[in-house]
């Protein structure tokens, strides 16, 4: 009788507060959205990018690591929030600027970079040199996703990254902003840019974000062996051969490079 109520005690306990009985175990949010390819979600499965990455500090990390189930992207944050989530791999400190994330948070050192770059139609690329050029214009986007500038330019949203590609090649916009890589590993793996309905030309790179771990406030112990095991994957080219499984080596070496520096900064 004894043993059957302690175990309902830990099993109300868990329920309240996951962390106190699992203190050796930082669970991170897995979202059920993809953003190709720092997170692919099929079926269920998990993987890309930073899956690989946080797969690579398990093995460096003094406290387990945990992947969530997928969840919204919504409830993600507000699990975090509370705590019961205590990793968010990774984003930029802009895109969890609000105050009520802002003040669980503490911060990772840089582990890529990710860029914002221009798609033009075909023989329209216009001149750029600042987010102010894109004023009045009708730019293509993805639907949820912020953007910086987008208080200058008219958006003409999308389901996701192909849907504006296509919308780009066909001349619907005056130009898309797609993340560098996301593009790079899409014109790789997928056969219709071969297509005259698909071209669009590259334009220059308009925005640059450190994408970082984000770290609940009340795990702050773990932050220093956090940072050392994400120097480590840097210095000993774990984040350059994580990267050469979703780009051309050419493409892993410079985006590894970008990443290193931002680290050292």
């Amino acid at each position: 009788m004894a043993r059957v109520l302690r175990q309902a005690i830990c099993g109300v306990l868990l329920g309240l507060c996951p962390t106190l009985l699992l203190a050796d175990t930082l669970t991170y949010a897995v979202t059920d959205e993809s953003w190709t390819p720092y997170w692919i979600v099929e079926d269920g499965q998990v993987g890309g990018i930073l899956q690989e990455v946080m797969q690579a500090l398990r093995e460096r990390m003094p406290v387990q690591l945990e992947a969530s189930h997928p969840l919204p992207p919504l409830r993600a944050q507000k699990l975090f929030r509370q705590g019961q989530l205590q990793l968010e791999c990774c984003v930029s400190r802009a895109w969890r600027s609000s105050t009520e994330q802002a003040e669980v948070s503490l911060w990772s050192i840089p582990v890529l970079e990710a860029q914002e770059m221009l798609l033009f139609p075909p023989g329209r690329a216009f001149g750029y040199q600042r987010l102010e050029d894109l004023r009045g214009r009708s730019i293509a986007t993805v639907r949820g996703y912020g953007y910086a500038g987008s208080e200058y330019f008219q958006r003409n949203d999308g389901a996701d990254a192909l849907a504006l590609v296509y919308n780009v090649a066909q001349r619907r916009s005056e130009a898309g902003i797609v993340d560098r890589l996301e593009w790079h590993y899409l014109r790789r793996t997928r056969g219709q840019f071969e297509s005259p309905r698909w071209q669009v030309e590259e334009g220059p790179v308009i925005n640059r974000s450190e994408l970082r771990i984000r770290l609940h406030r009340d795990q702050a112990q773990w932050l220093d062996a956090l940072n050392a095991a994400i120097s480590g994957l840097h210095k000993d080219g774990s984040i350059r051969r994580i990267l050469t499984r979703y780009l051309s080596p050419e493409e892993a070496r410079e985006q590894a490079r970008m990443a290193a520096q931002g680290e050292i900064r």
